[in-house]
Parts: C-alpha cells; sequence; structure tokens
C-alpha cells in the first residue's frame, strides 16, 4: 500500500493541532486566577512543582516527535523556557497569582528530562501515528 502524502500532511498538522492544543490548555491553567485542582484534595506538598515540571516535559516531546532535529530540539528547549519565564512574570503582573521562580526552575527541569527518553518514546509513537494506513474505501 502506498503512502498517500495529503493524508501524511493532513496526520502530521493533527499531531501539531494537539500539540498547540496542550500548550493553550497549559498556558490557560498558570495564567486563570484559580489554578484547576489536580491533587484532588489530598494537599500534596509542592505538588505544584509536579505539574509544571509534567507539562514541560510533555509539550517539548510532543513537539520534538513531530518536528524532529537537533536545530528543532534546541529551538523548542529555548522557546518553552521562555515561556516558562514569561508565564512567571505574567502571574506576578497580573497579581492574580504569584509567579514562582521555583516554577520556572520546575519548569526547565521537564524540558531538560524531556530531551531524553520521553522525546524518543514520542518521536516513534508519532512515526507510527504517520504510517496508519486505512483502506481506501
Amino acid at each position: 500500500m502506498t503512502e498517500d502524502p495529503k493524508r501524511h500532511a493532513a496526520l502530521r498538522w493533527s499531531w501539531l493541532l494537539v500539540g498547540w492544543l496542550l500548550v493553550g490548555l497549559v498556558v490557560w491553567g498558570c495564567l486563570a486566577p484559580a489554578p484547576p485542582d489536580l491533587e484532588f484534595g489530598l494537599q500534596l506538598p509542592q505538588f505544584d512543582k509536579l505539574e509544571h515540571g509534567g507539562a514541560y516535559l510533555l509539550m517539548v516531546a510532543w513537539f520534538a516527535a513531530a518536528l524532529p532535529g537537533r536545530g528543532w530540539l534546541l529551538f523548542l528547549v529555548l522557546a518553552f523556557a521562555v515561556l516558562g519565564g514569561l508565564i512567571e512574570i505574567l502571574q506576578y503582573m497580573t497579581g492574580w497569582r504569584d509567579g514562582d521562580w521555583w516554577d520556572w526552575a520546575a519548569d526547565c527541569a521537564g524540558i531538560v528530562l524531556a530531551v531524553g527518553y520521553p522525546t524518543r518514546w514520542l518521536s516513534n509513537l508519532h512515526q507510527r501515528y504517520l504510517t496508519i494506513h486505512v483502506p481506501a474505501r
């Protein structure tokens, strides 16, 4: 079965769209006056640092899977580090939330961790996603 270039492009764009939706969700969650409660009432100390690290790990790995290459990876690392810093500045400026540089450090830790295994794993998943063949009707 031959691969359809239009379908391949549509699948790639759909992967990127999901990534941008993820970025929007994270930005909304970080800038909303009341953050979403992902602790489910457990009151775990410093749990927000885990949320920050995990969110940035997922975002960087997701986009790195769709945009392979060292150049893109360096761009993604820098862009998401800047995004994390800007969000903390905006939180401080709006006064709705406390800007916390430790949150930004957690963002950066997630970014660094994403460069390893998660990016390779999601890249493999992305390649399988792009090679799905649906029989013609």
